[in-house]
């Protein structure tokens, strides 16, 4: 079907995610290309330096330092090495850090999208209660969700999951599979943001002196957790958005639009031709997808008739 032969639908999306997603995804590709770009340095260096260093060459013989006294915090090749490949692990660690952390931000925020847009859901009254109606008549929300949405990002991923059933009757089934792999990934990101890579609990004894080592974790494993963060929130955000989004998002674009219009047309089809043009204008300045005149037409109809 053409753009311009597309209806509204309050329920049916026209776009195949949710603009929150959009957003999850371009973190996730600036993600992707910070880690590949180490990557790539990564293995230039070690290719040129193969060519002719030896391990225990002193490190300024291939390596130029801004700060002289840098160049003793090194005893070779072999030691820089090492830290290198430190490095290397606590970018892996980091990145996986990040990654968590996108996906938590994107959880919550299209939980809160989707019961917005369906409060009636809370209910057990799927798509009964349109949630820009509320919005339209006075509310900046329907109500507070902040409870639901701890419920659904905080904690144990088992309860995680059991929160979000309960909330909208059902989970994807790669996160219900996916729960033990969640949780020690859960694990991973606490101990690298509150523990510089180590063990919590025993980070915080106050009766050792040395220093622990650090969790390893493999670029291998990074990817696969790429992987799986990226699957988990593509399935939450199919369901959510075919489920009680719908053309919520574009409808609550409208809503924000709709006091900078013209309101003082008696011709009330000149009117809504009018508006039905700059909102077509504006959504493709926006960056959605593109937007038909019978789309915007009939969207307009449908929020005025609230």
């Amino acid at each position: 079907m053409s753009v311009s032969d597309m209806s509204f639908e309050r329920w049916t999306s026209r776009e195949s995610s949710t603009w929150t997603f959009q957003v999850f995804q371009k973190y996730n590709r600036e993600l992707s290309r910070m880690y590949i770009s180490h990557i790539a340095a990564n293995e230039f260096i070690y290719r040129n330096l193969g060519k002719n260093a030896q391990w225990e060459d002193p490190v300024s013989k291939h390596f130029k330092f801004r700060d002289e006294t840098h160049e003793h915090t090194f005893g070779s090749i072999k030691g820089w090495s090492d830290s290198f490949n430190d490095f290397d692990n606590w970018t892996n660690l980091n990145s996986v850090m990040a990654m968590s952390s996108n996906l938590e931000t994107y959880l919550s925020t299209v939980i809160k999208l989707a019961l917005e847009s369906d409060v009636g859901v809370l209910f057990g009254a799927k798509r009964r209660i349109d949630g820009i109606e509320i919005i339209k008549h006075g509310r900046s929300q329907p109500f507070d969700f902040e409870d639901k949405i701890v419920s659904c990002t905080k904690g144990e991923w088992g309860s995680r999951v059991n929160a979000f059933k309960k909330i909208f009757g059902q989970a994807p089934e790669v996160l219900e599979s996916n729960i033990s792999r969640l949780e020690k990934l859960r694990k991973l990101r606490n101990n690298v943001g509150h523990a510089f890579g180590r063990d919590i609990e025993l980070s915080r004894s106050h009766n050792v002196i040395d220093a622990m080592d650090m969790h390893k974790l493999k670029r291998e494993k990074t990817l696969e957790y790429q992987k799986l963060i990226y699957g988990i929130a593509r399935a939450i955000d199919k369901q959510l958005l075919n489920d009680h989004i719908g053309e919520y998002q574009t409808l609550y674009f409208y809503h924000n639009l709709r006091p900078s219009l013209k309101h003082d047309d008696s011709n009330h089809q000149r009117k809504v031709g009018n508006h039905m043009a700059i909102l077509k204008k504006k959504l493709g300045q926006f960056g959605a997808a593109k937007a038909g005149k019978k789309f915007c037409r009939e969207l307009i109809v449908y929020y005025e008739a609230l």
